[in-house]
């Protein structure tokens, strides 16, 4: 596992032994994949056919949705980018801001709280889920695609999220990352 610098001394992102990415670009790579995404829509067919998302999205054809998480996640790469240079300047929003508790089975860690944030469509699909090291510094864990309220609904999610989640919050211990510094060096 190595950490990655993203953004400055804000941003970072894990990458697992077993991918040639880290997880930010990772997941920015698989949400401009349109082949990966209607494949992926077409296996999670039943979840994305409901009610909210044709009324939300107008439609639950494989290939729109996908479409629409490429013109999404274009945005969400921007409107990070901003978070960033907001960051570094000290303006708001930041990265505190952008950044809300997991919650869940983490919610009463005090350190390396696991965090989540929101991509920029109203209702969006996309997640990136990061571990929170200090004030406006965290290290990007999994980016996925979130189709169900509880993370537990989403396949994808539920067998991959805690798992990675779970591993860093391991490595950091292991390796005695406490905080940011720990991860300037």
């Amino acid at each position: 596992m190595e950490i990655s610098r993203i953004y400055n001394d804000n941003l970072f992102a894990v990458r697992f032994d077993d991918s040639d990415h880290n997880s930010y670009e990772e997941a920015f790579t698989l949400w401009q994949d349109l082949d990966y995404l209607v494949d992926f829509f077409d296996k999670n067919k039943d979840l994305v056919e409901t009610d909210f998302w044709r009324s939300a999205l107008g439609s639950t054809d494989s290939e729109d949705l996908a479409q629409s998480v490429i013109e999404e996640s274009f945005d969400f790469e921007q409107h990070i980018k901003k978070i960033a240079q907001n960051t570094i300047e000290g303006n708001s929003p930041d990265f505190d801001s952008f950044f809300q508790d997991l919650g869940g089975k983490y919610e009463f860690l005090r350190e390396y709280t696991p965090q989540k944030s929101y991509g920029t469509a109203s209702p969006t699909m996309l997640r990136l889920y990061a571990i929170r090291m200090d004030s406006n510094c965290y290290v990007i864990v999994h980016g996925g695609i979130k189709l169900t309220r509880k993370i537990q609904d989403t396949p994808q999610l539920n067998s991959e999220l805690f798992t990675k989640i779970d591993n860093v919050l391991r490595y950091f211990k292991a390796n005695g990352i406490i905080d940011s510094e720990d991860l300037k060096s």
